[in-house]
């Protein structure tokens, strides 16, 4: 095998024909409308999101549809984080695309993400009951996800990245009841130990993946890099304290617009831009703050507002 191969040459695929097979199984239980997840999880760098878009093409391609877009301004088959995940869903709803693949992308360094995500994905399964789409996960640990899901036999098929190299990375495949053993393991091995939750059980087969063609992996390579951008934005706006004109409005209980014009009255400028956004540090809200005192203060005395 070379590393300009895309397809393994005996049966055509990107990836080892039997989890072809429990794809193809996949198909069936959506089609009697029954709900189906597809998880992806593994450590950072080991080929996630080139997986998840292998199956979604051999989807798309299975339906006569093509392969994934990856556009920046339009890629409704992959949601960069949970901000996206249910506008995508309603565009495979819409345009009767059989597949969406959510993609953590750094979600889950925010604090109480990794609750908003499962609330986001319960209440999900629990409105689009009969859909015929199939959810795909990335995330860097499975074992985050809420018990509900588990309970309600929703994600079908684990697929556990074990390595990359240049060439193809490698995986082992968990049914839901291998899955449920393997978060058993997970709650009972000690903190320093329980990566090795995988290792104590059998999976149901192993197999490999290959890279995406160049142009593919180009694009992916872009919108992920686009996404991530995204998530330090906000993690540096978090980190740092700084406040937007929304944010002041609200902590002032005042509209944005008085908010901009007593800025301006004071000369205080924006400390930094994000995006199209401007942000101030969080030391303006005492400022703004004086500012209501001193127009109560002069209301108190009869003085006209200022």
């Amino acid at each position: 095998m070379t590393s300009h191969k895309f397809v393994y040459d005996k049966y055509k695929l990107p990836f080892s024909k039997k989890l072809g097979e429990n794809l193809d199984g996949q198909i069936k239980r959506i089609n009697n409308k029954r709900a189906s997840m597809i998880l992806i999880d593994g450590a950072v760098g080991t080929g996630k999101t080139t997986l998840a878009n292998h199956i979604v093409n051999y989807y798309n391609n299975k339906s006569g549809l093509p392969n994934i877009k990856l556009d920046i301004k339009e890629h409704p088959q992959i949601a960069l984080g949970g901000k996206e995940f249910i506008g995508c869903f309603r565009e495979c709803n819409k345009y009767k695309l059989p597949v969406v693949i959510y993609d953590e992308g750094g979600d889950f360094s925010r604090r109480g993400a990794i609750t908003q995500f499962n609330a986001m994905i319960n209440r999900l399964f629990e409105t689009y009951r009969g859909f015929r789409i199939i959810v795909i996960i990335c995330l860097p640990n499975f074992n985050v996800l809420d018990n509900l899901l588990f309970e309600n036999n929703i994600p079908r098929m684990l697929i556990h990245i074990t390595d990359r190299t240049n060439k193809y990375g490698s995986f082992q495949v968990y049914s839901l009841s291998q899955m449920n053993w393997i978060r058993y393991w997970a709650d009972k091995l000690p903190k320093g130990a329980k990566h090795k939750c995988y290792s104590n059980v059998m999976p149901n087969f192993y197999g490999q993946f290959l890279n995406l063609p160049p142009k593919q992996e180009k694009q992916l390579d872009k919108l992920s890099t686009y996404g991530k951008k995204h998530v330090l934005q906000n993690a540096e706006i978090s980190l740092k304290g700084l406040k937007s004109y929304e944010d002041l409005a609200k902590a002032c209980n005042r509209s944005e617009l008085w908010v901009r014009l007593e800025l301006k009255k004071m000369k205080i400028k924006f400390k930094t831009r994000v995006g199209r956004k401007q942000y101030f540090d969080k030391d303006i809200i005492d400022t703004l703050y004086s500012r209501l005192d001193e127009i109560k203060e002069n209301d108190t005395r009869g003085r006209p507002k200022q």
